[in-house]
């Protein structure tokens, strides 16, 4: 059985490739995506392998196709001296950590779309 060390290096190595296939893409939000879907599958305690792995994938793929928007998303918190300065990984990070659960979560609200008018109606 290998390492969980060596895993996750392993898994940095692919990662990195695929901007050898990708050119376009910076290291920067290939490392974000990267951090971010470890941190959700991490996160996920009660879930079976195979659904980490499916998660891990989804969230990775999120993370590199909404880095850009997800970066103009994060740039008002921040204070105005280093809005320029924000890199595009970050966004990659928030987006792959977040998008996942938000998106589960809005399946969840789909199940009964009675509730979810009702909200919006604002009636509990």
């Amino acid at each position: 059985m290998t390492e969980p060390t060596s895993l996750t290096f392993t898994s940095i190595i692919r990662a990195f490739s695929l901007s050898m296939i990708y050119p376009n893409t910076e290291n920067g939000v290939i490392l974000g995506a990267l951090c971010g879907s470890i941190l959700l599958v991490i996160s996920e305690q009660y879930i079976s392998p195979f659904r980490r792995i499916v998660l891990f994938f989804i969230s990775f793929a999120i993370g590199l196709l909404l880095a850009e928007m997800t970066q103009y998303l994060l740039i008002p918190i921040f204070p105005a001296n280093i809005q320029n300065k924000i890199p595009p990984g970050l966004g990659a990070l928030v987006a792959s950590a977040i998008s996942v659960k938000l998106l589960l979560w809005l399946i969840k609200k789909f199940d009964d779309p009675t509730d979810l008018f009702n909200n919006f109606r604002g009636k509990k």
